[in-house]
């Protein structure tokens, strides 16, 4: 029987359809793929990826890695995790490398292996990779499983965007405020407060501790309470003590033993070994009201500053970075001077 020409026409479409389906993947959009992970649509990302990672592109292998090991949008399979972040990884593709050396750093989804981990995290670090960069600094101020070196740490961390990884920033103040050697004071301040800006406890304590000292700037208690206050409001337990410390010296502020007591008491409740030695030297010279009113200073404090007491405001001219004058410059000038 003759098919009419409608009919005809409806199977050769059903015909192209088919042939286009089968021979073009229709899943594989990596746009597509990383919009869904964007928008936590794991399920539909994994399926947008898989195709793709089979088909070698590094990106999706990273990404499918990168599911497996989570188990977001499938089941976890860290085997499945870290054979794919290999894939990726042998392209050259610093994401995978840097998440594949932090697993073999921690021996997390592989057995740990501290020089498989260095060597990815450097081979990252070579495209500028934030997180190898970070991760490198880290392993070098702290001197673990390379020589301790702050020198060295200092050039990891200073390729870090602080946009991009603000905890880099109180790294990098660390060093400038207290290695010998590379001591600079005002750059210390200006990395402690773009760590602070964004929210790092342990940057508000050192600022409070660079002007408590006048490390760089002028000594001023008032200037430095702030910073302790804020600290010490968050729970933070060297903040705590350092404002016990005060209250109990009257440093800088009238001395009240039982304020001092009280925040002294706060701290040493985190187990801060510093509060409680201080606490017991202290309690030898407190009265029956002194502890009373200590008592009543910590329901005061818990009521109306743990978590109630908003950020100082950080000065504008310390965020902004420090621009060194140029020594070509300077030299031009001495020549000039020592010609007159």
């Amino acid at each position: 029987m003759e098919l009419n020409k409608e009919t005809k026409m409806k199977k050769i479409l059903f015909l192209c359809t088919f042939l286009c389906w089968t021979a073009c993947p229709v899943n594989a959009d990596f746009t597509t793929a990383e919009s869904y992970f964007s928008n936590k649509d794991y399920s539909r990302a994994f399926s947008e990826f898989l195709p793709l990672a089979n088909e070698g592109d590094f990106r999706s292998q990273y990404y499918i890695g990168y599911l497996y090991l989570n188990g977001l949008g499938v089941t976890q399979d860290v085997k499945e995790a870290v054979r794919f972040l290999t894939l990726a990884s042998q392209q050259n593709y610093d994401m995978a490398q840097s998440l594949l050396a932090f697993l073999y750093d921690e021996g997390q989804a592989v057995p740990q292996n501290k020089e498989k981990a260095i060597e990815l995290y450097l081979k990252a670090a070579e495209q500028n990779n934030s997180s190898a960069n970070l991760n490198l600094g880290v392993m070098y101020y702290n001197g673990t499983n390379v020589e301790k070196d702050h020198a060295k740490a200092l050039e990891y961390f200073k390729k870090v965007p602080v946009e991009e990884k603000p905890v880099v920033a109180r790294y990098i103040g660390d060093i400038l405020l207290n290695n010998v050697q590379l001591k600079n004071y005002p750059e210390a301040l200006h990395y402690y407060s773009l760590a602070a800006k964004a929210g790092d406890l342990d940057a508000y304590f050192a600022l409070g501790e660079i002007y408590r000292r006048g490390l760089g700037v002028s000594k001023s208690i008032t200037a430095a309470l702030p910073y302790y206050q804020y600290a010490a409001s968050k729970g933070y337990a060297p903040a705590q003590y350092m404002l016990g410390i005060i209250y109990v010296n009257g440093e800088g502020v009238v001395r009240n033993l039982p304020k001092g007591y009280a925040w002294l008491t706060l701290a040493s409740e985190q187990r801060f070994i510093n509060a409680e030695k201080a606490l017991d030297q202290l309690s030898g010279s407190m009265s029956i009201a002194d502890f009373d009113q200590s008592r009543r200073e910590i329901t005061q404090i818990q009521e109306n500053e743990i978590g109630k007491i908003n950020p100082p405001i950080i000065a504008e001219k310390t965020l902004k970075p420090i621009i060194k004058k140029s020594t070509k410059n300077n030299r031009t000038k001495r020549r000039r001077r020592s010609s007159r």
